[in-house]
């Protein structure tokens, strides 16, 4: 369905910055092998869905779009709040993003952990390059947007709130994010297939955020109430998120 060049462009075309782009499409291919090894692992060992490089671009363009649009409403992010440039937001859900999973490697539980443990010194070379004042502060945030993208772990900051919702928007069929085994047909596997298209669009000023989703099958919303939407609980943005969710010729609405 995507390609890495499509997304890759996409995710230029939102970044705006010619410089960070640059830094973010170098990173992706040096460090293509640990997406790779992580699709490996899940798949052939925990029997799990796609978790590889598509899937960190995919999580970072929507991430991208979510930062767009409430930037568009008038929300500060974390890094504004602390007198940082609107720059630094874009870095931080942009290498949030891309890293987030990559301690699939070594464990699927509490992945969100290892996955800050092996990025450490990436996001430290990085932010070297990217940020002379006050580097330390900006490791940190990013750090805090990959721990963060489990819905296991309270957000703390607009960023890693991006980073956990574009992350919970990867439902689309044969990509669902929501564990299934493979050879047994039941409502998660079901609901994993069910799930055609999901788009970030805007919203209003009282939920700025729109995801619309559209499902061959109402079995769709399991996987939206299992994971998108405990992803938004978990994240600070809980109640200025609306779904508008299609299945077949119905459409309901809910605000999260």
């Amino acid at each position: 369905m995507y390609t890495e060049e499509e997304l890759l462009g996409e995710i230029r075309e939102l970044m705006g910055d010619e410089g960070l782009y640059q830094m973010y499409e170098r990173a992706f291919r040096e460090y293509h092998y640990y997406f790779e090894t992580t699709n490996y692992i899940v798949l052939n060992v925990y029997g799990f869905n796609d978790h590889g490089p598509i899937h960190v671009l995919l999580t970072t363009r929507r991430a991208l779009e979510l930062l767009r649009t409430i930037k568009k409403f008038g929300i500060e992010t974390t890094a504004e709040k602390l007198g940082k440039p609107f720059r630094w937001s874009k870095f931080i859900v942009s290498f949030g993003a891309l890293f987030h999973d990559v301690g699939n490697m070594i464990h699927r539980i509490n992945h969100y952990e290892f996955s800050a443990l092996l990025t450490e010194p990436i996001i430290d070379k990085l932010v070297s390059e990217f940020e002379s004042d006050d580097p330390l502060l900006l490791k940190a945030l990013t750090l805090n947007a990959v721990y963060t993208h489990d819905e296991h772990v309270p957000c703390t900051t607009i960023e890693g709130s991006l980073v956990t919702i574009a992350d919970g928007c990867d439902m689309e069929a044969g990509r669902s994010r929501l564990v299934h085994k493979k050879d047994k047909v039941d409502i998660h596997a079901v609901s994993a297939m069910a799930i055609d298209r999901v788009e970030i669009k805007e919203g209003n000023a009282e939920q700025p955020i729109l995801i619309e989703i559209w499902m061959k099958h109402p079995a769709g919303i399991f996987q939206v109430d299992e994971i998108l939407t405990r992803k938004v609980k978990s994240s600070l943005l809980d109640g200025k998120v609306k779904l508008k969710i299609h299945a077949g010729e119905e459409l309901m609405e809910k605000v999260i």
